[in-house]
């Protein structure tokens, strides 16, 4: 079955097989801790609306959270109700419940697909047989009946096999449309779907199928020795718990729009509670607003969920894109990773961690912080990194794309690395598009002005002591530490000299 850990990707693999629009690169999702930032943000009740949240992350587009701001507002006004609606939510929280996904997309009927008026007829053979014995007395029909119980045996057991995958997660749908029905009494499900309503009347017949299934495990998993052993000998005789299955699974296959609905409706209805209650924690947060006039890119005060006291920054862009220098742990890389997550964020779940955030509405995530060599594919770091500043390079011809670049082909020497980054970085800084890049090659700074704004990130090495303050600061960085930070790290006195050599020119 695997974890529950596994088990939250369900929702979204099934859904992605189809639905490919916004999908947002794995790359990207890697480059942004994305299952770090799953975590973080992770306040649902249920399976289920953990699979949706999973789902939602998973996706460069703006989901329906932002058309529900109301219900998220209501949420947080409201506790009390919020609490209540958890509750219910909490029935569908078992391990079981991460499978009913398979349930709704499954290919599968059982049993193996057999017509219905086949297992009619094996059901009434064993009565059959009976009557024309006791009619006629002969020794065929003593055949006929043990032929008719051995094939239902042989079913029985087979149909019971093939349902050990689902033994437990069928009573969960049931129960996902039982408790659905309830959820869907609040006046905000009308908000969340307006046709929900319907779509359980519609699915009736399904759940009382179901219910009869549920009774069937109830029994088996709960009652006395003697009870169960009576109720499988009946299931076995007349095909009954096969019977009652295939009726469901069939009504199940035919009604996988609106199951889809209901499980869209109850992975929504936990989002939205996920991220009232997500809101309350956070020190402050911002909704996602369209850019002012003239304007690419605001923060105001943005920090990253994921970094315990992290340093708030602010920046407003006009149209030019942004070129970050400075030296490792100042925090170069956490600042662009920080535009992203509240990117994805305000997108999923209409939540940025900043006071004001304001960027173009349909920008396209697209980064290269983490490029690593392939040994498997025998592809080295600067041929990986060539790889995926080609597809940049496409993708930046169709516009509105935000590039979040962390020191481009380090795969390469100095003088050829500078010259390519350069040319790239250019052509990426097309109108409608925003880039963030850092680099410890501050000969871009020169190179790039026109089109890229500058920032850094510096050190301070004072008494023997190295500190950040992690503080954005406009133009490139002017000072030189690196000698000196190997020097406080007690590197040997010849090294450091020669070191010192090299940097002032004297080879």
């Amino acid at each position: 079955m695997g974890t529950a850990d596994g088990e939250k990707t369900l929702y979204f693999r099934h859904r992605s097989a189809t639905d490919r629009e916004g999908l947002l690169p794995d790359k990207t999702w890697d480059d942004l801790n994305g299952e770090a930032l799953f975590e973080r943000v992770d306040r649902t009740s249920s399976a289920i609306g953990r699979q949706y949240l999973y789902s939602l992350l998973r996706y460069d587009r703006v989901s329906d959270v932002r058309r529900c701001k109301e219900v998220v507002d209501g949420f947080a006004a409201d506790k009390a109700l919020r609490e209540e609606v958890r509750r219910v939510l909490r029935k569908l929280d078992t391990p079981d419940a991460y499978r009913v996904i398979e349930l709704i997309d499954g290919e599968d009927v059982p049993p193996f697909g057999w017509p219905m008026g086949w297992l009619y007829v094996l059901q009434l053979l064993p009565f059959l047989s009976l009557g024309l014995l006791y009619v006629t007395a002969s020794a065929w029909f003593v055949g006929l009946l043990a032929v008719s119980l051995f094939a239902n045996l042989w079913i029985h057991y087979r149909n019971k096999s093939w349902m050990q995958a689902y033994f437990f997660s069928i009573p969960c749908l049931w129960r996902l449309l039982r408790q659905s029905g309830q959820l869907s009494q609040y006046p905000f499900a009308r908000v969340i779907d307006g046709k929900i309503a319907g779509t359980l009347q519609a699915l009736r017949p399904l759940q009382q199928k179901l219910s009869a299934f549920r009774f069937h495990v109830r029994l088996e998993s709960e009652a006395a020795l003697l009870a169960w052993l009576l109720v499988e000998v009946l299931n076995i005789v007349f095909l009954r718990e096969v019977i009652s299955v295939a009726k469901a699974f069939r009504l199940l296959k035919g009604r996988r729009e609106e199951l889809h609905a209901v499980f869209r409706f109850w992975g929504m209805a936990d989002v939205l509670c996920s991220v009232s209650v997500l809101r309350g924690e956070l020190p402050y947060y911002a909704c996602p607003e369209d850019c002012c006039v003239g304007e690419t890119f605001h923060a105001d005060k943005l920090y990253h969920p994921l970094v315990e006291d992290c340093v708030p920054n602010s920046l407003t862009l006009d149209g030019q894109s942004v070129l970050i220098t400075g030296s490792n742990m100042a925090g170069k890389t956490t600042f662009i990773r920080a535009v992203g997550v509240s990117v994805l964020c305000g997108k999923a779940l209409d939540t940025c961690f900043a006071e004001s955030f304001r960027c173009l509405p349909e920008a396209k995530l697209c980064s290269a912080i983490h490029v690593e060599d392939d040994l498997l594919a025998g592809r080295s770091l600067f041929l990986q990194e060539v790889q995926t500043m080609k597809e940049m390079l496409r993708q930046s011809k169709q516009g509105s794309c935000l590039f979040l670049l962390d020191e481009l082909f380090k795969g390469t020497n100095t003088v050829e690395r500078i010259a390519i980054a350069k040319a790239v970085l250019s052509a990426l800084a097309a109108p409608g598009n925003v880039v963030f890049a850092s680099t410890h090659d501050i000969e871009l700074s020169g190179l790039l002005a026109g089109q890229y704004r500058l920032y850094h990130f510096c050190e301070t090495v004072a008494d023997g002591k190295l500190s950040f303050d992690y503080l954005l600061k406009p133009g490139p960085v002017t000072e030189r530490n690196a000698i000196r930070i190997i020097e406080l790290y007690g590197y040997p006195a010849e090294v450091v000299e020669e070191a010192r050599r090299c940097a002032d020119g004297g080879g």
